[in-house]
């Protein structure tokens, strides 16, 4: 063997200086060290015997690598003369065998019949020398060191991971995100072995698993194809001492002959590999109960288990990526995955939306776009009835029914998902996140039909849910914005009729400043149903005066000195609860005292029920507010919520008030359903320091219908230096309370004659 090798050294210290020549050697080499070899020029007794020990390593390790280089040197390099003329094999036979060199292909002696490989045909042959016969076993390529590179040099792509909607000047994969499963991986890619990372298809495998292989610093890195005989790696790594990670993405396509089995990863793991793996769960618990060599391999694995869905952690995380990309995939991701919406999300976008699908399945386009419509609406998902409504609203479709658009758009596709998921609830559907993300960052969407609001109001109003309806009647406030400011009356009719609260009232009052009849009655009756008569009486004399009889009827009954007479006739015969609220509508008009004469007698008939009142008079109009603190604390002990609102109230003004006493008045109002004590407690504190709290009773206290709560939501956001927010609760509040209210209500007699104003805004 030394001498073959002392023959071969000299022939390619010779075929060397031909440049072809160097460049096959250099070729050679370049796949067996990643360094590549150097084509200088030695002399030609040091290139002997450098090419001597370099060939005699590279038999041990590269053996397909001296065949390459014996090709070269045949060719290139000096052709020597043959030791014995005659043949030490003779073909005698038709089907002998003629050597000539190399019996890689024999040809047998008809020189019809040709055998490759491993066959050799002896027969009718005489032989008159020793003869060796040696088999060698190649299974399949020897990956060579140029496949192994450096883990950290690896890309995500190269990895398996799948890329995004390209976006120019970014990276068509987005930035990574931090797993809760990340330190679990790293540290079982510690131990040598095989690692399986458990997940279903588009739920970020490849990623996480690009991420973890990252942290084996100094390893290096192979990538079998699917299918590939594994055992080559065997002999890739034999002698050649290292760290190594074998990557087998769906590890499935790695079993079976020549694929992984016990003996095999035992091998690898004694060569310093790690070898790491993904399968979906069904797949590895269906396999590690049985028997088969690769079974084994997976019922002994290391597992980490990558679910679909992200925790909050994680979501968090993605929020917080400056990438553009992250926050509408934290918005809009879902159910599905935050990596099924980067991996296929913008496939099934531009499925839905080419030509060829409006061809195929135009009610099923529709349906989509239904979808993401009402996913534009603020809603998470509606039954199949539900969307077939909204999806007349944009035109009729006979070419395809609707049971197969439904089918067609809810099958999977590209093995992931359909254009419509399920939504939260049971029984409900909604579009995939990526398909809302994608539409509304396209900017080429018209705006959600009106029908199509107001269908959804009216079946969330039907269905009694309060969520939904108030989350599809603020989406509609905002987007219909421009309209209702350029005085859009169907808009704001529309809006009105579905409203609720304060917020109808404010729809009714601009639908009333427009001239609309019916809005000044209604906001008539929603003032005489709240008890504010002065208000209702506006509004009446507005619309009576424009000729409604309706109006004219509503405000004869809602005359106060009638009302008034009515209480008092009563009161006067013994009803103490008429008494009360006579009571309690002359306090503030400047006869406190017969008030509290009223509600004395009332209380002398043991009607108990007056104490709050009765305290707050005596304590707020007539001077003697130790009594009435007394009448209050009594109220208060009844569980009167009103009575313990107004003295915490009145305690909170006193400097040497006890602050535990008035946090609990204000509970305990709060608790009773007293408006005002969620605001007032929300003021105490927010004096106390403690804004978030504050800012919540805010909150709560506008949806109670609290007045003058805008202002202070807005002046607390100010003070919190959230100044873009502040100036939108401002705008609220100016709405809610115009600057200029006073100069718009008709003018009284005497004053300088002005036109009337159109309305009677409050």
């Amino acid at each position: 063997m030394a001498a073959e090798f002392g023959e071969l050294a000299e022939a390619l210290t010779q075929a060397i200086r031909v440049p072809a020549a160097a460049s096959g050697i250099e070729q050679v080499f370049s796949r067996v060290w990643a360094s590549g070899f150097s084509t200088m020029r030695p002399t030609r007794q040091a290139a002997a015997v450098h090419w001597r020990a370099t060939l005699e390593e590279l038999s041990r390790d590269y053996p397909l690598a001296i065949s390459e280089l014996q090709e070269i040197a045949f060719e290139y390099g000096p052709k020597p003369a043959p030791r014995n003329p005659a043949p030490s094999v003779t073909a005698t036979g038709p089907r002998s065998v003629a050597v000539g060199g190399s019996i890689g292909v024999a040809i047998t002696g008809d020189n019809s019949t040709y055998a490759a490989g491993d066959h050799v045909d002896f027969r009718d042959s005489t032989f008159h020398d020793r003869v060796v016969g040696v088999q060698h076993n190649h299974y399949g390529t020897v990956p060579a060191p140029a496949e192994w590179r450096p883990v950290e040099q690896v890309e995500p792509l190269e990895f398996g991971v799948r890329p995004t909607r390209h976006v120019p000047g970014l990276s068509d994969v987005p930035p990574y995100v931090s797993r809760d499963c990340d330190d679990v991986l790293r540290a079982v890619l510690v131990p040598k072995g095989l690692v399986l990372i458990l997940g279903e298809s588009c739920v970020g495998k490849s990623y996480t698993a690009w991420q973890g292989v990252r942290s084996l610093v100094g390893h290096r890195l192979y990538v079998p194809d699917p299918g590939e005989d594994l055992r080559p790696v065997l002999t890739a790594l034999k002698g050649r001492p290292g760290k190594y990670v074998v990557w087998l993405d769906e590890l499935t396509d790695h079993l079976g002959d020549g694929g992984l089995d016990p003996r095999l990863l035992g091998r690898l793991t004694s060569l310093g590999a790690v070898v790491l793996g993904t399968m979906s769960p069904d797949e590895y618990y269906r396999r590690r109960r049985g028997t088969a060599p690769g079974e084994r391999v997976v019922a002994d694995a290391r597992t980490v288990e990558l679910g679909r869905d992200w925790s909050a952690a994680e979501l968090d995380r993605l929020a917080r990526l400056e990438d553009p990309r992250a926050y509408p995939a934290y918005m809009w991701s879902g159910a599905e995955g935050v990596a099924s919406y980067f991996a296929v999300g913008h496939h099934l976008f531009d499925e839905w939306r080419r030509v060829g699908t409006q061809l195929e399945h135009p009610r099923g386009q529709l349906l989509v776009r239904a979808a993401v419509d009402i996913a534009r609406c603020g809603v998470g998902g509606v039954s199949a009835e539900l969307l077939g409504k909204v999806q007349e609203h944009y035109r009729a479709e006979e070419r395809e029914s609707f049971e197969d658009a439904f089918a067609w758009a809810t099958t999977p596709m590209f093995g992931v998902s359909g254009l419509l998921v399920p939504g939260d609830e049971g029984d409900t559907w909604r579009a995939y996140g990526a398909l809302v993300a994608e539409a509304v960052g396209s900017g080429d969407l018209e705006p959600v039909p009106d029908g199509v609001w107001w269908t959804l109001l009216d079946a969330f109003r039907g269905q009694g849910s309060a969520p939904d309806f108030r989350t599809v009647l603020d989406a509609a406030r905002t987007a219909m914005q421009p309209r209702i400011e350029a005085g859009d009356l169907d808009v704001v009719l529309g809006l009105a009729r579905r409203a609720e609260g304060e917020e109808r009232e404010a729809w009714l009052r601009m639908a009333a400043k427009s001239g609309h009849l019916p809005s000044q009655v209604e906001l008539a009756r929603i003032m005489e149903d709240r008890g504010d008569e002065d208000r209702a009486l506006r509004y009446l004399e507005l619309a009576a005066t424009a000729g409604s009889t309706e109006a004219a009827a509503r405000l004869g009954s809602l005359l106060r000195r009638r009302a008034e007479r009515w209480l008092r006739t009563a009161a006067e015969a013994g009803d103490w609860t008429a008494a009360h609220e006579l009571a309690d509508m002359l306090a503030g008009t400047g006869r406190e005292g017969e008030a509290i004469r009223w509600l004395r007698r009332a209380a002398i008939a043991g009607h108990r029920e007056v104490a709050g009142s009765l305290g707050t008079l005596l304590s707020r109009w007539w001077a003697e507010e130790a009594k009435g603190h007394d009448w209050l604390r009594y109220a208060v002990a009844w569980g009167d919520a009103r009575a313990a609102s107004e003295l915490g109230a009145q305690l909170s003004w006193r400097t040497d008030c006890d602050m535990a006493e008035v946090e609990r008045l204000y509970r305990q109002a709060v608790d009773g359903g007293d408006a005002d004590a969620t605001r007032n407690l929300g003021i105490w504190w927010e004096g106390q320091g403690r804004s978030d709290e504050a800012m919540a009773l805010y909150q709560q206290a506008l949806g109670q219908g609290v007045t003058d709560t805008e202002d202070l939501i807005a002046e607390l956001l100010r003070k919190q230096g959230r100044t873009a927010e502040a100036e939108e609760w401002f705008r609220r509040a100016a709405e809610a309370n115009p600057p200029d209210l006073l100069e718009s209500l008709p003018k009284p007699p005497g004053h300088p004659a002005t036109d009337p104003p159109d309305t009677v805004d409050e």
